[in-house]
């Protein structure tokens, strides 16, 4: 007789195969171990080189402006992931195998997420991308148009947060550093720059660069629902009366106030500061971001702290503060210091 290989059969010993984060971690290993290399091989960058080349300078620099917070996100994210996963083991969240194994599975598909856009930007993109090889970690700075912007302030403010919560952290700690990375960074920030890349796509369609993007907003779902996950955890122990947990909903909220203003000055810069070339709409782009910010922070996790209305009221008065910006000198200033590295000074 041969062998059964119904999956029904098969039986785990340590592992909670019921858990949530074992799901998300399945999931990870279905559906998370595309190839950034291959799928270049397959798609190929020739069409999308054309339509390139076909743009104006402006719809090429609303193209690398939102792709520059991308690349960077990207890549601080992927250097944080091994504070994600020392958090994930802290005393404070109940120990579990499948929250570790989550979050190696979220540190391999952020990695993957830089090498995509490194290869785009190195062989579609790089005429608007003089300052791009030297990273930080070889001695360079974030791209000057990230520098400029919300974004690169959002990011730096990351680094900070996940190694508070990492490094005993308290339960405050760690809903602050999960609120900003999982809530600010991708549920809000990078699905926003979805919603702008689906505009931009009607006027300048980048095959390649599309197909990357379904791949990489896949793994972010997963990444919020783990996020949002820890911070249910947190919560219902805050609501059980633990004292170790009081303050844990106002610290939600509060990080999701101080982000907005970085995640709405970074929506500005990429459209209207420039005109907006390729039509994403400013007001529609963070409006989107606002009822995402929502659905996460009053539907999921079903925050006592602060209400929908508030954070819209916070969103507009971000919008209004966001149209006083100038990033010229800014980028002006990180070309300047970006070209001293690269010479050796």
């Amino acid at each position: 007789m041969g062998m059964d290989a119904s999956t029904d059969q098969i039986k785990a010993g340590r592992i909670d195969t019921s858990s949530t984060y074992y799901e998300l971690y399945q999931k990870s290993v279905e559906l998370g171990t595309w190839d950034a290399e291959k799928l270049v091989h397959k798609v190929g960058f020739e069409d999308d080189r054309e339509v390139w080349e076909g743009l104006n300078d402006n719809e090429k620099e609303q193209w690398a402006r939102l792709i520059s917070y991308f690349i960077d996100g990207e890549q601080a994210v992927a250097a944080d992931a091994r504070r994600i996963m020392k958090t994930v083991s802290s005393p404070y969240f109940d120990r579990s195998m499948e929250k570790e194994m989550m979050a190696s599975a979220l540190a391999l598909e952020e990695a993957k997420h830089t090498q995509f856009f490194d290869l785009y930007i190195t062989n579609v993109m790089s005429d608007k991308f003089p300052q791009y090889e030297l990273d930080s970690r070889r001695g360079g700075i974030q791209i000057p148009r990230t520098e400029a912007c919300g974004a690169g302030e959002m990011f730096e403010r990351q680094g900070t947060l996940q190694a508070q919560a990492a490094h005993g952290g308290d339960p405050a700690d760690i809903a602050r550093a999960a609120t900003n990375y999982h809530i600010g960074v991708e549920g809000i920030l990078a699905r926003g720059g979805y919603f702008a890349k689906n505009r931009m796509m009607q006027e300048a369609p980048l095959k390649l660069l599309n197909k990357g993007f379904q791949f990489i907003s896949t793994d972010e779902g997963r990444h919020i629902t783990f996020g949002l996950e820890l911070l249910q955890e947190l919560i219902e122990k805050e609501r059980e009366g633990l004292p170790d947990y009081q303050g844990v909903e106002n610290a939600i909220w509060e990080q999701a106030i101080e982000d907005i203003g970085y995640i709405t000055d970074t929506a500005y810069f990429i459209t209207a500061d420039i005109d907006d070339p390729l039509d994403v709409d400013f007001s529609e782009l963070v409006n989107r971001g606002a009822r995402l910010a929502g659905d996460m922070m009053f539907d999921t996790l079903d925050l006592d702290a602060g209400s929908a209305t508030e954070f819209m009221q916070a969103s507009a008065d971000a919008m209004e503060s966001a149209q006083g910006s100038d990033y010229d000198d800014v980028i002006d200033k990180y070309d300047h210091i970006y070209s001293q590295k690269m010479a050796g000074d």
